[in-house]
């Protein structure tokens, strides 16, 4: 029997109500007992004082790449990134090529995960064939064939019949469908937020009511048909406020934020940096402050990376030329402790919440908890810990970050999954 104490960590586990210094054992792959000084005869033991032991961090929204676009991230680096950054769950978006629009291809990524991941690797297949937005996916053969959710992420679905029948089609699994939400002939040719600044900068904008338009009516369609809804990479004050009287109603919808659209406002622009463009573009202070409360109050359910890794040479050109995203699954935990713990913003229990409990719950894994008999998903925090990002010693392929350089406070000093590190003082495992 394989059996592992974290011995005399500060131990938060928001599912159940737990925040106490104590000792984790894991036997096997699973959660044994969690409890106060735990006898450790014939285990391995990891001295956590002074650390925070917590559930497995879960990103929902990240991008992996496969099919298609291995140069630029694939299971193997994606995974590893993932470890190196606390997570020890993470979910792919379909927007790959070709685009994971049918059950054949959610299998074989199912199987492939399997073997070339270091952490678990959940799919998320199309709304629409291609992605296209002009017919509906193959939605309840993805359900079960085992994809988490549906998303035409990196495009809004335009057509609201068909977003309604792909709402009412995933009702009858169970079905999570989540939207990247963006009015697309209110945005067409813009490169960042409109405002002041992208004045100042001579660059044409992407309007906030963009968002809020395309909100509004997938809220609606939601409510309309019962179906749940899942708003991606939430960026404006307006949808923030949307998705909070939709709530009230008892609309089922959730919502999740960025680490960068949290802590970055526009201004990140200035200087025509390309690693900072990303779609939703970096928004104004007002938009960020209306983000941090809807995060504090429950509207905003999970903080989600984006992560979306890009080749050097694609990033490495004029702002208005470069695509948008970049890598985000080492830096997230760093950026959400600096920006929203050590700020004062969130305590410690409601950045595990919002990384933990809430993503699992939202997608309905068996994960999130620190429960006896759970699988051993454990992240281990040093809040106090200081460090210089450096992209150079990632573990992703895409290097471009508009964290680079930046001192952060805070970061994952241990990742576990099923039970074996996978990450361990930095360092990578396996």
């Amino acid at each position: 029997m394989l059996k592992l104490v974290l011995k005399g960590g500060r131990i938060i586990d928001p599912a159940q109500k737990i925040d106490k210094v104590g000792d984790v054992l894991i036997e096997d792959g699973v959660i044994a007992k969690v409890g106060g000084d735990i006898d450790a005869a014939g285990a391995e033991v990891f001295d956590a004082r002074g650390l925070v032991v917590a559930p497995g961090f879960i990103d929902m929204h990240a991008h992996l790449r496969e099919p298609g676009q291995e140069a630029k991230e694939d299971f193997a680096s994606g995974t590893r990134a993932a470890a190196a950054g606390g997570f020890t769950t993470v979910c792919t978006m379909p927007n790959t090529r070709p685009a994971v629009d049918d059950a054949v291809l959610v299998n074989g990524l199912i199987r492939r995960a399997e073997l070339e991941r270091l952490v678990n690797v959940k799919i998320i297949g199309a709304v629409t064939k291609g992605q296209e937005g002009k017919e509906l996916a193959e939605v309840g053969d993805m359900l079960q064939a085992g994809a988490v959710a549906l998303s035409d992420d990196g495009r809004h679905v335009a057509n609201a019949k068909i977003l309604r029948t792909g709402f009412e089609y995933a009702g009858m699994f169970g079905g999570l469908i989540i939207s990247h939400a963006e009015e697309a002939s209110l945005v067409e040719d813009g490169f960042m937020h409109e405002g002041a600044v992208s004045a100042m900068l001579g660059l044409k904008g992407r309007p906030a009511v963009a968002e809020d338009i395309a909100v509004g009516r997938d809220v609606m369609l939601a409510e309309y048909t019962g179906g749940r809804l899942h708003v991606a990479h939430v960026s404006t004050a307006g949808a923030v406020e949307l998705i909070r009287r939709a709530k009230a109603r008892g609309v089922k919808v959730t919502a999740e934020a960025t680490p960068h659209h949290l802590t970055l406002t526009d201004e990140a622009v200035i200087g025509y940096d390309p690693a900072t463009k990303v779609n939703p573009p970096l928004r104004s202070q007002e938009h960020v402050d209306a983000l941090v409360a809807g995060l504090k109050d429950g509207t905003v359910d999970c903080i989600a990376t984006d992560h979306a890794p890009h080749a050097f040479e694609e990033k490495d050109v004029e702002f208005r030329y470069a695509p948008s995203g970049f890598t985000g699954l080492e830096t997230a935990v760093g950026v959400v402790l600096t920006g929203l713990y050590h700020s004062g913003k969130l305590t410690l229990p409601e950045v595990i919440e919002k990384l933990a409990a809430a993503p699992a719950r939202v997608l309905g894994l068996e994960a999130g908890s620190l429960k006896a008999g759970a699988a051993a998903d454990v992240t281990v925090l040093d809040p106090a810990a200081e460090w210089t990002v450096d992209s150079a010693k990632f573990y992703t392929r895409g290097k471009c970050t508009p964290f680079e350089g930046k001192r952060l406070k805070g970061r994952a000093v241990a990742t576990i999954v099923g039970g074996r590190f996978v990450m361990k003082d930095g360092e990578v495992c396996g």
